[in-house]
């Protein structure tokens, strides 16, 4: 008990850590899209989205050379599901978030999309009677040119008449006086401390899942994912505090893309990584609350998410996680 009482205490240490990086890395990116000529949507799906994705992509090389690749895939779908459950749960309680009509056939839609192409290549067997239960080169290859694909999108758009509008306003906010040094060294030393709270925190989950009962399946999809999330947790509720919801939506939605399309082909480094069909259900429900959220907002008046997304979403997120503790 002492032993695993020293374990918390140590990833205590690496989530503060990274949450004081989220801190940084937020307020260098919402004076960046300030300074900048791209929008706060733009800022979140790419650099904010990028650095707070680093927990997982620690987890990923970590877990790929230790071959614990059932801890690293349910890291990445555990983490998805938290943040769209959480991060945009708790968010649209207190604040409305407008979504624009691009973004849901952009960005919402293609995180769909991008989680329905990693199901079926990594359910092959399952699906067509055709290789095993392995990512291979290949399947990166394929999520790769999906998550760049999706990356040319983004910067290839033309910006429409309201993010002009956004733009403009945004030359007048709170973070008008800062200088160039200082938005690249908050981006920057926020990446780096998220980086070496993520590596405290996996290797302390590693340590955990070798010396207790419980499973690397049940790790990564609860504990694990919760603790790589809070970097995208803290920029989002941080972005919404400072009624930056542009930059909040774009966090969680970039973050959904990045750990889908990108973060797994880095499991795929030494060779196929082995996937755990005992997954697929947490996949399919990270998948269908993502499908929910889009519901959501096709459905209401002027696509806003509010208190019944956040309603929805939390209730079906504390079912999840009791589900999810009872499978073990």
């Amino acid at each position: 008990m002492d032993f695993i009482l020293l374990h918390l205490i140590i990833s205590s240490v690496g989530v503060i850590l990274m949450r004081n990086g989220a801190l940084m890395l937020s307020k260098g990116a919402t004076a960046l899209s300030t300074k900048s000529q791209f929008s706060g949507l733009r800022v979140g799906l790419t650099i904010v989205a990028l650095g707070t994705s680093i927990p997982e992509v620690a987890v990923s090389l970590i877990s790929t050379f230790k071959n614990e690749e059932t801890l690293a895939f349910g890291t990445l779908i555990g983490s998805n599901t938290f943040n769209i459950i959480f991060g945009l749960g708790l968010t649209t309680f207190f604040i409305n978030i407008r979504v624009f009509a691009k973004s849901i056939w952009r960005d919402l839609l293609f995180a769909i999309l991008g989680g329905i192409l990693l199901f079926i290549l990594l359910n092959k067997q399952l699906i067509f009677n055709i290789g095993a239960n392995y990512l291979t080169k290949t399947d990166s290859l394929i999520l790769l040119f999906c998550f760049l694909l999706y990356y040319l999108l983004i910067f290839t758009n033309k910006k429409s008449r309201r993010e002009i509008s956004l733009l403009n306003a945004q030359k007048h906010s709170s973070f008008h006086d800062s200088n160039k040094q200082a938005i690249i060294r908050n981006i920057v030393v926020g990446i780096l401390i998220i980086c070496v709270g993520a590596y405290i925190v996996v290797i302390e989950a590693l340590l955990l899942s070798s010396t207790t009962v419980l499973t690397s399946r049940f790790i990564g999809v609860s504990i694990m994912s919760i603790c790589t999330s809070l970097p995208e947790i803290t920029t989002t509720l941080v972005a919404m505090k400072r009624r930056r919801q542009d930059i909040a939506l774009g966090n969680i939605m970039g973050s959904y893309i990045i750990n889908f399309l990108f973060t797994p082909c880095l499991l795929t480094i030494k060779g196929e990584a082995f996937y755990d069909y005992t997954l697929n259900y947490d996949l399919i429900f990270s998948i269908l609350i993502c499908i929910l959220c889009v519901t959501l907002v096709l459905s209401s008046r002027y696509y806003i998410l509010n208190k019944i997304t956040s309603i929805t979403l939390i209730t079906l997120g504390i079912l999840y996680y009791i589900t999810t503790y009872l499978r073990g």
